[in-house]
């Protein structure tokens, strides 16, 4: 997996550190109210931790007073405002640091570099402030009697720093893993964030992008489930299929949040939740990622109002997942949520609501509704809580909308006001609770949001328009900047387009500042300035012709990463543009097979990015049954093009989560699970004592531990397509096929140690090598899979015990024995009376017959 930049643990630390701190302060009692107002002291606190550093490492400085700002009430009311800290240096330089306003409690952090070896001294000061009763909380009054007090200013105490040259070692960190790994993953594994990322289902496809997961570099299957009767039907069927519902009612991606239908799968700590969508629509599924078993379901029957819908679904299903970051100074922490919506206009592209309901990911228990709902632009907080952008472009104003805010706000159920997240359990909250502001519009703006980015918003209007008529088009952004909120950054007016094209808005790109516009009828693509909307590169060379059908939906399913415009559709060919600057940087071509396909490729569509991977499908709105054959799911290197692995699936729309990736198998409507499976290697010596001299033959097995396959052999990874289309999909099994790299070492235990040798396992997953073992000892015998692209590693071990060789053999002398009992001539006289004898029954035998 490429290299994750790592990220600063020094946030994390802080609020834990700023949180347990806050949670120790006991505000004031409340007095009665006063006349004329008070001067209040108070007292100024400062540390700085860790208090011995190396240069350029990083400490945390706090600071507090004795009192918490009476008006303050979660994000409401008054805080300490202007604290400053004064550094002195080492060289006796002095710098300030503020002024740094406090958070509710009274408490501020701000981190700090020190540059110099020597002693630091630190010191806080405070310069009072007179209580204006600012941002009141709407409801619950806090502290209004000490509106017009003056806090009078003070200064802590100073404290030290010391700084050497050398860093101080921090707690040691735990590598990335290279064994099978499971969840939960312990809090202790701080870097383990970089593979852990979860798939929350929502948002247009361009969001197929995980950056925190690692993806499958092989066709290795670890499991698969039926999701619904699938694959032929047999009998007096013929060559008729059961429904796969790939037209318009697919079994297993939803329609996206924009309906009530639902968009899954969804993956939260190493669950996948899925609904069925097989008619009829009941409910949805838990299932862990990592061996497919279920672990509850939803049944969901019963009355739903609908009022918005051109389905005929009767049951809600799941819409996408949360995980919801809450910190105050009573609770801090994530807790995973799901999400079912309903009621929304199916017409307008990211509509939501005007219903939610509110279930625990970890039980699927219910817990609320939401009703009211908005519609508009779906987007994330930095905490997770989900977002909605309403625009209003008719009455001129731009809203934000937050599900935390709306549930935090019932008042109710105080204990939200108390820094504690309780949501109402079975009760009905309403939405229209949940802005956290109204901003007035910037005259003349029209259209609607494209896009919502980290500080702006990207919207147009005049784009798909143009099929029968040439109309100009706009496209416009506004800051989402804390305090500017709404304020135009620019606007551009683009001419109407030469020979009535149809433009759709494509995908967008805050890292890169780049926005893209593609052309229905030519194929073509034009790349613009996200910062003033000025043409940067274009049109590019049309793509093949089959592509049209691709591009008269709009460019958001063809996405962004990292630094390439990614660009596909029913002709089977994958464009891959720089960015930037337009330039073609290669391109894939999913060859037909056969006379299989009306287009000469399998038309493709995108459905995963991880790991510097490119997950295609191929996929057919709908071309009767019997289907098409051949349909693959394609591993791409995005860098090059060059297709890693590919294997029989046709495909629904993948998701990626904890290395693994999930898709719905439309030829049998299963879902598999591909990526990296545990593995068990054995290793034993039927005769494990032995003199010195003798060899040995140490045997042993390879085999898949997945739950799909568990004891199978472990075949090496360029085999891997056509071994998991025998174990899954009832094609004929390899010709050829080869084991996987065993290592064999020897440890005496005198300390020594001897590389044996390293042995392939063969088809039966088993080995064998024969070794002499060169000294007297008693030797641990170790044999290692270090793993591949396809399993995990693993090892066993055994013993032989090699003993002394056997003494040298010598000359062997006679034995001495004793006088014989019958001498020589008697001997010869017996032998002569035996044979006269015979001869003359011989003589009586023969005259007898005659």
């Amino acid at each position: 997996m490429k290299k994750l930049i790592n990220k600063s643990k020094a946030s994390i630390i802080t609020l834990v550190l700023v949180l347990t701190i806050s949670a120790t302060f006991v505000a004031l009692p409340i007095a009665s109210a006063h006349d004329p107002p008070w001067n209040i002291p108070t007292y100024a606190y400062i540390s700085v931790t860790p208090n011995l550093v190396g240069v350029n490492q990083q400490v945390s400085i706090y600071m507090w007073l004795d009192k918490v700002p009476p008006t303050a009430l979660g994000a409401y009311g008054d805080r300490w405002q202007g604290y400053e800290v004064e550094v002195t240096k080492p060289d006796g330089s002095i710098q300030t640091l503020g002024p740094i306003t406090s958070n509710p409690v009274g408490t501020a952090h701000t981190p700090y570099m020190p540059d110099q070896i020597g002693t630091y001294t630190f010191q806080m000061s405070y310069p009072g402030q007179t209580l204006a009763g600012d941002n009141p909380h709407p409801i619950i009054p806090m502290g209004l009697e000490y509106i017009g007090d003056y806090y009078e200013p003070s200064t802590s105490a100073k404290v030290s720093l010391t700084v050497q040259q050398d860093p101080i070692e921090g707690y040691p960190s735990t590598p990335l893993p290279e064994d099978y790994w499971e969840r939960p993953i312990s809090k202790e594994h701080r870097d383990w964030w970089q593979i852990s990322g979860n798939w929350f289902g929502a948002g247009h496809p361009a969001d197929r992008f995980n950056r925190y997961s690692e993806g499958p570099e092989s066709a290795h299957i670890v499991w698969t489930r039926p999701i619904w009767s699938g694959g032929l039907v047999g009998g007096e069927y013929g060559v008729r299929t059961y429904y796969d519902g790939i037209a318009y009612e697919r079994l297993w991606e939803g329609e996206g949040p924009g309906t009530h239908i639902g968009e899954t799968p969804i993956i939260i700590d190493g669950r996948l939740y899925y609904n069925v969508r097989a008619p009829p629509r009941y409910g949805w599924y838990c299932v862990d990622l990592r061996t497919g078993e279920e672990i509850w379901f939803h049944n969901s029957t019963g009355p739903v109002q609908i009022e918005y819908t051109v389905f005929t679904e009767n049951y809600p299903q799941l819409s996408f997942g949360q995980v919801y970051y809450y910190a105050s100074p009573n609770q801090q922490g994530a807790l995973p949520y799901l999400w079912v919506t309903y009621g929304a206009n199916p017409m307008v592209m990211g509509a939501i609501g005007p219903n939610w309901q509110m279930y625990d990911a970890f039980s699927g228990n219910w817990i609320c509704d939401i009703e009211n709902v908005p519609d508009g632009k779906l987007a994330r907080s930095t905490d997770g809580s989900v977002l909605i952008y309403e625009l209003n472009t008719a009455n001129g104003w731009l809203a934000l909308w937050n599900s935390s805010r709306a549930i935090w706000y019932k008042p109710m159920y105080l204990s939200n006001e108390a820094w504690m997240w309780r949501p109402p359990l079975g009760g009905t909250v309403d939405g229209r609770n949940g802005y956290s502001w109204n901003v007035t519009m910037p005259a003349g703006l029209m259209g609607g949001i494209d896009a919502v980015l980290e500080d702006r918003l990207i919207g147009s209007s005049g784009l798909e328009l143009n099929q029968y008529t040439s109309d100009p088009w706009t496209v416009w952004a506004l800051s989402l900047e804390l305090g500017n909120e709404g304020e135009l950054l620019w606007r551009k007016d683009y001419p109407a387009p030469a020979g009535n094209l149809t433009l759709n808005m494509g995908s967008i790109s805050l890292e890169d500042g780049v926005f893209t516009i593609q052309s229905k009828e030519t194929m073509q693509w034009w790349g613009y300035s996200l910062d003033t909307g000025e043409l940067i590169w274009g049109p590019t060379e049309p793509q093949t012709a089959w592509d049209m059908y691709s591009f008269r939906a709009g460019g958001f399913g063809k996405p962004i990463a990292y630094g390439k415009l990614l660009s596909h559709g029913q002709g089977g060919i994958l464009y891959a543009y720089n960015v930037k600057t337009g330039e073609l940087l290669w391109t894939y071509e999913a060859k037909s097979i056969g006379l299989e396909t009306p287009t000469p490729n399998f038309p493709l569509a995108m459905s995963a990015i991880a790991d510097g991977k490119i997950y295609l499908t191929s996929r057919w709105s709908h071309l009767g049954d019997p289907v098409v054959r051949g349909a693959q799911l394609y591993c791409i290197d995005i860098e090059n093009g060059e297709e890693l692995w590919s294997i029989t699936h046709w495909g629904n729309g993948p998701a990626i989560a904890d290395g693994y990736l999930v898709d719905l198998n439309s030829y049998d409507n299963q879902i598999y699970c591909y990526g990296k499976g545990p593995s068990a290697t054995t290793v034993s010596i039927q005769n494990d004592v032995i003199v010195e001299g003798n060899n040995v033959l140490i045997k042993g097995t390879v085999t898949d531990q997945s739950p799909g396959a568990e004891g199978t052999p472990a075949i090496a990874d360029e085999y891997m397509s056509e071994w998991m289309e025998y174990l899954y999909m009832q094609k004929p099994c390899p010709m050829v096929l080869n084991g996987v790299p065993v290592k064999l070492e020897a440890f005496g235990e005198d300390g020594s140690y001897i590389e044996i040798g390293t042995v392939t396992s063969d088809a039966y997953g088993k080995f064998a090598y024969k070794w002499t073992p060169p000294d007297e000892k008693l030797y641990t015998i170790m044999a290692t899979f270090d793993g591949s692209d396809s399993y995990y590693r693993s090892y066993d071990a055994t013993y032989l015990s090699v003993g002394p060789a056997a003494a040298p053999s010598g000359p062997i002398e006679p034995e001495p024995s004793e006088a014989p009992l019958i001498t020589t001539e008697i001997a010869i006289i017996i032998a002569v009376v035996i044979v006269a004898v015979v001869g003359i029954v011989a003589y009586w035998a023969l005259k007898k017959r005659k």
